[in-house]
């Protein structure tokens, strides 16, 4: 993942054109605003830099190069003739259909046209609105001198970062909040509603950050900074009206099997080895399927392009998914690497590396993850691949038995209330009732508990409990199912992990990717009869049955998702005991008036003792650490 980062100052013209070309390795002069930015990102740029300064315009790249076209693509981006500079952290999927559209052609000058000038050419013809027109994981911006506008685009899945903060004159922009941090005189101030709603267990909205006065522009959102002020505004949404129909429910499996074998192709293509990251379930499995589809199509000599990375644990049997992924892997001809797990206990995550200075936020297996990255890179691998949103996408426990019975499926509805497995009672009120009432417009409000161990003057400062009334996404789409799917696919979690992916694949050296956040497919899922996605009885159901017949029996019979929990338990519970005390003893958040430490120590000993947790203590665990590291 490259890193993007600069400045806008709208004030009278400061002197004499200053301009360092893209690509070369002037470095900015001491004291300015890139320089630190840079410094701070450099861990983004192993592949080089780039600086474009002019009159109150400053803007900086980092490059890590995946795809063919960006070893051509020095940047910032100068079109001197259109008076436009870009930067942009980018992978555009549908490239060619976009350059088809506006009469250009896949090479120029004898080099492969780059993803950078095919969001420029985007911009040349549909100027503030073209981001509306891409497909694909990006954050960029667009300088355009004779408009004296700035241009910010993120892209609709949050699969690329983009933070900014707006000054009286002047407007900053970063992939990370830390680099904004770095430049001099900016304030470091906890953002508070944010550490709240973390320290509760949740998120707040997508746009805030754990900073004060920096915000993340939100996910299919675009930013203008003009002499005249910043505004915002969403540039992309599902259309609500949108409605696939087939008459056999095959075909719905086979266009779903067209769309995510494009959205693999499209992630596919890098100049160097990619890596997929393969455990036993569907998600990953459906990517190395697809995977072995697209190099088939490729010719023999591109199944080596390819290469899969499993979690290996030898003392821990019960956590290992090997017996599935590998004989996949075989079946696709990609080789598979081992990724010892048995000591990746999760607390080691929070004291080393701990957590990284944007959030709190580290994965439980952050080890595990990050042993997948280091590896893969040493491989020679550019790209890792996974699955990580493939259950908001098709599984989870969003269900449609009133779909069914609406459509006449009486014999599947049945199938889903012998295999629900609790009251019949509870059944009907669940996955029957509370869906009608919801579709009659009589909602139910989900209410959030605020766990024991937020302090309670804090919260009560901050608004807690507004904040977490509010925190879910507002679906613009109809009926409980569907409205489901829509807050699962972009709740405002899965754009955190993709951010926290994002990062520690790049301070590894490499890039991540995931086929399962693709924008095209969630536009079929979510046009498509909910039935037809998730079943009780069959979980998953519309990704079985669509890469289901590119997989072996044993495979797809087999796959099963597998969390690594004895792996959790081991650590917490024996492992790191002393660590979790530690951590909880002097707590810096509970010093700051965040939290009540002894609450969480009385969770913890509870969790030891086999009591139930009514909370994730995980949170305030995470929380204390990020706090440690960095203030």
């Amino acid at each position: 993942m490259s890193g993007i980062c600069g400045s806008v100052t709208f004030t009278p013209e400061r002197g004499g054109l200053v301009e360092t070309p893209g690509g070369t390795e002037d470095w900015p002069e001491e004291g300015d605003v890139l320089g630190p930015m840079l410094a701070a990102g450099a861990f983004r740029g192993p592949d080089g830099r780039g600086v474009w300064r002019q009159n109150g315009v400053e803007l900086g790249y980092l490059a890590l190069n995946v795809t063919p076209e960006s070893v051509h693509e020095p940047q910032p981006l100068v079109d001197r003739e259109a008076g436009l500079v870009l930067v942009a952290d980018a992978r555009i999927d549908n490239r060619n259909e976009v350059l088809a559209r506006l009469g250009l052609g896949v090479r120029q000058n004898g080099s492969p046209v780059g993803d950078g000038a095919v969001i420029l050419a985007a911009y040349r013809r549909w100027g503030e609105a073209c981001a509306r027109e891409l497909v694909g994981d990006f954050a960029f911006v667009i300088w355009d001198e004779r408009e004296r506008r700035l241009l910010a685009a993120r892209d609709p899945m949050g699969m690329r970062g983009l933070h900014y903060r707006e000054e009286r004159d002047r407007l900053l922009f970063a992939t990370e909040a830390e680099q904004i941090l770095a430049v001099p005189e900016v304030p470091t101030k906890l953002f508070e509603p944010a550490v709240g709603a973390y320290l509760a267990g949740a998120w707040g909205p997508s746009h805030w950050s754990f900073f004060q006065g920096i915000a993340q522009l939100a996910p299919g959102h675009a930013l203008s900074a003009t002499p005249n002020g910043v505004r915002t505004w969403r540039y992309w949404d599902i259309d609500p009206e949108a409605r696939i129909r087939y008459r056999r429910d095959g075909e719905y499996a086979e266009h779903f099997r067209e769309l995510f074998t494009e959205a693999v192709r499209s992630r596919l293509r890098s100049h160097r080895p990619v890596g997929i990251r393969l455990s036993g379930g569907t998600d990953s499995g459906s990517i190395a399927a697809a995977a072995a589809r697209v190099m088939d199509q490729r010719g023999p000599a591109a199944t080596s392009e390819v290469r899969a990375y499993s979690s290996a644990f030898e003392k821990l049997p019960a956590c290992d998914e090997r017996h599935i992924s590998d004989v996949l892997a075989r079946h696709c001809g990609i080789p598979v690497t081992g990724i010892p797990g048995d000591d990746a206990w999760p607390v080691k995550s929070l004291l080393d590396p701990g957590p990284y200075r944007d959030d709190p936020f580290t994965p439980v297996y952050q080890q595990l993850t990050e042993r997948t990255f280091a590896t893969a890179r040493d491989e020679g691998v550019a790209l890792l691949l996974a699955g990580d949103r493939g259950d908001e996408m098709v599984g989870d426990w969003i269900y449609d038995v009133p779909g069914l019975v609406g459509r006449g499926r009486w014999r599947a509805a049945l199938r889903e209330f012998q295999a629900y497995g609790g009251s019949s009672r509870r059944f009907a009120r669940v996955e029957m009732l509370r869906p009608i009432l919801e579709a009659l417009g009589r909602e139910s409000r989900v209410r959030r508990r605020i766990p024991g161990w937020v302090a309670e003057a804090f919260a009560t400062r901050i608004g807690l409990e507004d904040i977490l009334r509010e925190i879910a996404p507002s679906p613009p789409v109809r009926g409980t199912a569907r409205r489901g799917r829509y807050g699962r696919i972009f709740r405002v979690g899965g754009h955190r992990m993709a951010l926290w992916h994002n990062r520690a694949a790049a301070r590894a050296g490499i890039s991540w990717a995931d086929p399962w956040s693709d924008r095209r497919l969630a536009e079929f899922i979510l046009a498509i009869p909910q039935d037809l996605v998730n079943r009780i009885s069959e979980p998953k159901r519309l990704a079985r049955r669509a890469m289901g017949p590119c997989m072996p029996r044993e495979v797809r019979n087999g796959m099963s998702k597998i969390i690594p929990s004895g792996l959790f338990e081991l650590g917490m519970k024996e492992k790191e005991r002393d660590t979790v005390r530690r951590l909880i003893s002097d707590s810096r958040s509970e010093r700051l008036g965040f939290m009540d430490a002894s609450e969480v120590s009385r969770a913890y000993e509870g969790y030891l003792r086999g009591e139930p947790v009514r909370h994730d203590i995980w949170w305030p665990l995470s929380l204390e650490a990020w706090l440690r590291r960095h203030w």
